[in-house]
């Protein structure tokens, strides 16, 4: 695997490879030759440098777990579905207008919301619905941009791009709230040894567990088969084995979710990480009761932070008895599963010292 590489290269082994997972990050500090259509980086113009930021940022390049773990957490995992984490609790935020609109419960928007209150940042970076349902990134400042901002999209943006944004617009102490790609390519940023772009300044991640996201041009014809128009859509969710549509008319659609696997974007179907493992914390409603939050707490600070938020009342939290965790262990099993068989299929031979073996034979040669 190469250290080095440019955008070339970065075409040639990730965006035309159908290994690209739109999450902004090569684009996000390189604008002068990166811009996004139909959900895929695009170059009007060559940079040709010999090693550039966007091939050195990009988490499908390459992705090194254990190592990110080490720096992040200062230890590697114990549980290899989950990832390294120090608690996992079921949370919801207290203030009514925060719960009514959110996904399941407002636990991040409380928590973005209280930390914007007392300090500890001065943006937000989350992704926001347009009126016709594009996801946009957006740099919220306010409670009233977090809440507009709430709820989860099932469509993918390149929300990096808004930490680019948020930094080239001065703001010194970010949270950003992303999918499990979007965290690792934010990673990556901060990890850098080659570039530094101050991704420093991003203080807390918080990561959205995730089984896949779909094309919004898919999911658009996929919605209007059944008589709705993407931009009527008032809220998605995804419960016991159903795709909801909820429009702004008070219409429910459900749709089964195997019928949902065209809508799909293939980038998705070679991905390992359904917690959001390598953020601060992780939230998903798998696990929890209606209304409520999964939340896993995964470095110090986080611990912290919600500790805080609870005292002052601003969070419900409780701890996710064991039973419940085992159902979120049980999706990421799943995804990790149903996935691999794609990864190996698109993985090159390993070398292990003078030996290159197929990657789905290693343990079959080695661990006699």
């Amino acid at each position: 695997m190469k250290d080095r590489g440019n955008i070339t290269d970065l075409e040639a082994e990730v965006i035309y490879n159908g290994l690209c997972c739109y999450c902004g990050t090569c684009g996000a500090f390189c604008k002068e030759y990166i811009t996004y259509e139909n959900e895929l980086p695009v170059t009007k113009k060559k940079c040709y440098e010999i090693c550039g930021a966007c091939y050195d940022f990009c988490p499908r390049r390459s992705f090194a777990p254990f190592a990110v773990e080490r720096a992040v957490f200062g230890d590697i995992r114990s549980d290899n579905l989950l990832g390294y984490y120090r608690g996992i609790f079921t949370s919801r935020a207290t203030e009514d207008d925060i719960r009514d609109r959110s996904q399941d419960g407002g636990f991040v928007s409380a928590l973005l919301t209280f930390m914007l209150a007392r300090g500890d940042i001065d943006a937000a970076v989350v992704t926001k619905a347009t009126a016709d349902w594009e996801p946009e990134p957006f740099i919220a400042t306010s409670r009233a941009d977090i809440i507009a901002a709430a709820g989860s999209k099932y469509t993918q943006c390149p929300a990096v791009e808004g930490v680019g944004d948020a930094i080239e617009g001065g703001y010194r102490s970010i949270a950003f709230v992303g999918l499990p790609c979007h965290i690792q390519g934010m990673r990556k940023v901060q990890l850098s040894k080659q570039f530094n772009v101050h991704g420093d300044r991003v203080k807390i991640l918080i990561g959205l567990f995730c089984t896949e996201t779909f094309e919004t041009s898919r999911l658009r014809d996929k919605l209007m088969e059944q008589g709705v128009a993407l931009g009527d859509v008032e809220k998605f969710n995804i419960k016991k084995g159903s795709f909801i549509v909820h429009t702004r008319a008070g219409k429910v659609l459900k749709i089964p979710i195997k019928k949902m696997r065209d809508c799909v974007r293939e980038a998705c179907t070679y991905c390992y990480d359904f917690a959001a493992e390598f953020a601060d914390i992780s939230v998903g409603s798998i696990g929890s009761e209606p209304g409520w939050s999964t939340v896993i707490l995964r470095s110090e600070s986080s611990e912290e932070l919600v500790r805080s938020a609870r005292e002052e009342g601003v969070i419900e939290l409780k701890e996710l008895p064991e039973e419940r965790v085992e159902e979120v262990r049980k999706l990421a099993s799943y995804k990790k599963h149903e996935n691999l068989k794609n990864i190996l299929a698109r993985s090159e031979p390993v070398r292990v010292a003078n030996m290159e073996l197929e990657p789905e034979l290693l343990d079959k040669f080695l661990l006699l």
